[in-house]
């Protein structure tokens, strides 16, 4: 029986509600409250214990509590939560802390896999920063472990749980010979039992960093004992799936600490990573026409969802959009980061910048593209002929002053639209160039903003931050394209407010008033409107089997070049016909875009790979629906 525990409903202090438990742990339960002073949602940390503690553990408990409360308030970094009060009931304390809607990294590598090595880095740099600003107050964490990093809904890493801490000039808080901590994550000297420093939270940031990337710890043998040994003992097996990470994990796991990368040491190699990792993002891109105004960006920022630690400590749920991992502090995000915060993504170096856009969309393509190369941390097979689904990529942007209207038409087909129009998907190796408008060649540079989003199979860049997309071509300030209510039939006739277009290779299309070809390679066309419209139909006669495992097969690679990654959908439909289709529906960026690839391939046998991708503002969605569903009803492949 445990002593005078809290329960929903309960009111602390007179001011804190308890409304329902986030998570339980060893030593306590998280319980999402409501500050009847202030209105706002906090985070609630309740200290429990069993009836039969004597005293002297009791005290050592309430210390360590009330520790943990302490260390984290004296920290001054956004990755680490705010401690807003510490209340005392029932001879115990409980700590009230900022809540964040989160999921745990462990929870993110368990369910989603293993993260990209650039999303791991920007993790890392996060954790980095906290743990500075703790080292420099002389608090060592003890414990850092994916269970105890929470990736909040809006993106912001937080690294909780300084329970086991170790704050300079303080006693132990543990009882005499008493290891705390994960036994994956614990350093060598910890082990040894030797007093540890700075460079032990080092050595578990890059145990972390194994586990983003691997989906598993560094030393994991089973059991503790076991486990231990081979952190002594044993070389590191060196993760596979690190990249540009290896030399970072490596240096963070040499067993002797004086060997080990320090801070500093650490961090610029991080932000190198991350640098490297944008530069490949935005190669991939597509330029677009300046807009005046961005779409209404969304405050949802996706997270890579991670996977379970892989040794998390006994007794412990790991609760769902909880609060802190187990029983870690909590916060919604009100200091400003230390002086040493995690590097923005760098701007585009000169190098991967100047390089032929054919390079540039490779990084981001699929097998379903004709030549591209992988994107960082695929299949690295480049100049293979890739099934080049015809990329069917409308990236309308939105120019200043000009408002579009879009009326709605009927359900249509539903399929999503959104996506950047790299054509990184359907390209030739050699003939993924951006066309030239006539303000710009297509050597000269591109002073438009660029996409983010690369296209699995003959796809469009993501729209930049700064451009709004509207639902179809505008031809006036006050009317829009307007799709009429009655969906075409397949090769049936053209709605009001579009063309038919036949192209010599034998597809055709019903494509938006406006919209107009302006240049074609031998397996693309390109369409473009005077507000900057952009349609690209792209297509492969050597199609892959399965366009659903093309899709799956590419994922990886995108979410390590895009921000704020989320998938929406990925699955294999039937689009009409044709039964060998795929869907890969997601968002990302900020402001927020939402994004369609849709492959299929045509003719029994296998006979042209073709990919319709669109990319549109999230807000737009809906919206756009009228627009999609006439191209995706009207497409007519070569026969």
């Amino acid at each position: 029986m445990t002593q005078a525990q809290g329960s929903t409903g309960r009111l602390l202090a007179g001011r804190y509600r308890l409304n329902g438990v986030l998570g339980r742990g060893g030593m306590g339960t998280v319980w999402r409250a409501e500050d009847e002073m202030l209105g706002r949602t906090v985070a609630v940390k309740e200290l429990r214990m069993n009836a039969s503690v004597d005293e002297e553990e009791k005290h050592r408990l309430i210390v360590r509590t009330l520790r943990e409360a302490k260390a984290t308030a004296r920290i001054r970094h956004n990755s680490a939560v705010t401690v807003f009060d510490v209340v005392d009931e029932d001879d115990r304390p409980w700590i009230v802390m900022e809540l964040v809607e989160s999921r745990s990294l462990a929870d993110v590598i368990r369910e989603d896999g293993p993260l990209a090595p650039g999303r791991a880095a920007e993790i890392a740099l996060d954790v980095l920063g906290v743990l500075s600003a703790a080292h420099a107050l002389g608090i060592l964490h003890r414990d850092v472990k994916p269970s105890n990093v929470l990736i909040g809904e809006d993106g912001r890493v937080v690294l909780t749980d300084f329970g086991i801490a170790s704050v300079e000039g303080d006693a132990s808080v543990t009882s005499t010979g008493m290891l705390v901590g994960a036994p994956s994550y614990i350093s060598p000297e910890r082990a040894r039992g030797q007093k540890p420093g700075p460079p032990a939270d080092l050595w578990s940031l890059g145990g972390t960093l194994y586990a983003m990337v691997e989906g598993r710890p560094p030393y994991d043998r089973g059991s503790a004992l076991a486990t231990l040994t081979a952190v002594m003992t044993e070389e590191l097996v060196p993760p596979v799936n690190a990249g540009p990470l290896l030399p970072v994990i490596e240096g963070l796991l040499a067993k002797d600490p004086a060997e080990r990368l320090d801070a500093s040491q650490t961090r610029s190699m991080l932000k190198r990573v991350v640098a490297e990792a944008t530069a490949k993002a935005e190669s991939t891109t597509e330029h677009a026409v300046p807009v005046e105004k961005p779409a209404e960006p969304s405050a949802e920022k996706p997270v890579e969802k991670p996977a379970e630690e892989p040794s998390s400590a006994k007794g412990e749920e790991a609760p769902k959009r909880t609060v802190g991992g187990l029983l870690g502090t909590v916060r919604v995000g009100s200091r400003a980061r230390d002086e040493e915060p995690p590097a923005e993504p760098a701007a585009k170096p000169d190098g991967p910048a100047a390089a032929p856009e054919a390079e540039a969309i490779r990084p981001v393509t699929s097998e379903w593209t004709m030549g591209a190369t992988q994107a960082a941390g695929a299949d690295p097979r480049k100049g293979r002929r890739r099934l080049a689904v015809v990329t069917v990529v409308l990236v309308l942007l939105l120019i200043a002053g000009v408002v579009a209207v879009v009326r709605a038409v009927g359900s249509g087909d539903g399929a999503s639209a959104g996506g950047s129009t790299n054509g990184a998907g359907a390209t030739s190796p050699v003939a993924a160039t951006t066309e030239a408008t006539p303000e710009q060649s297509p050597e000269a540079p591109s002073t438009e903003p660029e996409s983010t989003e690369p296209a699995p199979a003959g796809t469009a860049a993501e729209p930049p931050a700064s451009a709004a997309v509207p639902p179809s071509p505008v031809t006036t300030e006050a009317q829009a394209l307007t799709p009429t209510p009655t969906q075409p039939a397949p090769g049936g006739a053209v709605p009001a407010g579009y063309h038919a277009y036949q192209d010599p290779s034998g597809f055709s299309v019903a494509l938006p008033d406006g919209l107009q070809p302006t240049g074609s390679d031998p397996n693309r066309r390109i369409f473009k409107s005077a507000d900057g419209s952009q349609l690209r139909i792209e297509w492969t006669t050597s199609p892959r089997p399965s366009a659903l495992a093309d899709w799956q097969e590419s994922e990886p690679g995108l979410r390590g070049q895009v921000t704020n990654y989320q998938r929406v959908n990925l699955a294999a439909i039937n689009y009409r016909q044709w039964t060998n289709a795929a869907d890969w529906e997601w968002t990302s960026g900020s402001p927020r875009t939402h994004s369609l690839n849709r492959g299929f391939v045509t003719g029994t046998p296998a006979k042209y790979g073709y990919s319709i991708y669109w990319i549109v503002p999230d807000a737009e969605w809906a919206a756009q629906a009228p627009v999609r569903d006439v191209v995706f009803n009207s497409f007519q492949p070569a026969p």
